[in-house]
């Protein structure tokens, strides 16, 4: 799907849109200017993959960024995120059905001192029972949390998001560090699913 495609869904829907593309920040130069047409904020984000010794440990979000980061050592990237004063979550940390697979994110323990929050829903979980612990992680170890549709397809957009009073970019994100937010969470079609799975073997 398209920048302008998520800006005009979401200047529909009243929800302000966080972009996160995987391992990229391209899709901000165009938000840049779409944020102006459309009268929309967007929030600066990215997916990196982080490894530890050169062997695949998940994915973190970035949230509320200044700059690009490149996938990299886990620790790395995170002192990145922290120099842009970015929130750090940790995405879909116990869904097994994601590389590194069956293993989910695997430095939970190591770094959860380390980062701000984690993503207690997200739409692409086949497994409720992901979301479910990550959701008890989150409130086990006192820490923040976000939700997201991880949409790949138009048809997953506004099936998850958070909901927070405020009037600024910079006030939704205290708020989020001080867990002073809900969420919204539905599971995504199955058809968006199969959609990936033919991208990548590019039949669609």
């Amino acid at each position: 799907m398209s920048v302008d495609e998520i800006f005009c869904f979401y200047r529909k829907k009243g929800i302000v849109p966080a972009l996160t593309e995987h391992n990229s920040t391209r899709p901000w130069i165009e938000a840049i200017s779409l944020s102006k047409k459309y009268s929309v904020p967007f929030i600066k984000g990215e997916e990196i993959k982080v490894y530890n010794n050169g062997s695949l440990v998940g994915e973190l979000l970035g949230l509320f960024m200044t700059s690009h980061v490149n996938p990299g050592e886990i620790f790395e990237v995170i002192d990145k995120l922290k120099d842009q004063d970015a929130i750090i979550s940790v995405s879909h940390p116990f869904d097994l059905l994601r590389r590194p697979f069956f293993q989910g994110f695997r430095m939970l323990e190591e770094i959860k001192k380390e980062v701000h929050a984690i993503e207690v829903f997200n739409s692409r979980c086949l497994l409720g029972s992901a979301n479910e612990k990550a959701k008890a992680f989150a409130e086990r170890n006192k820490l923040a949390f976000t939700a997201g549709t991880d949409a790949h397809f138009k048809c997953e957009l506004g099936n998850a998001y958070l909901c927070v009073d405020a009037d600024t970019l910079e006030t939704a994100r205290k708020k989020i560090l001080k867990g002073q937010c809900t969420y919204f969470g539905r599971k995504g079609p199955l058809r968006a699913q199969i959609y990936t799975k033919l991208a990548k073997l590019h039949l669609m």
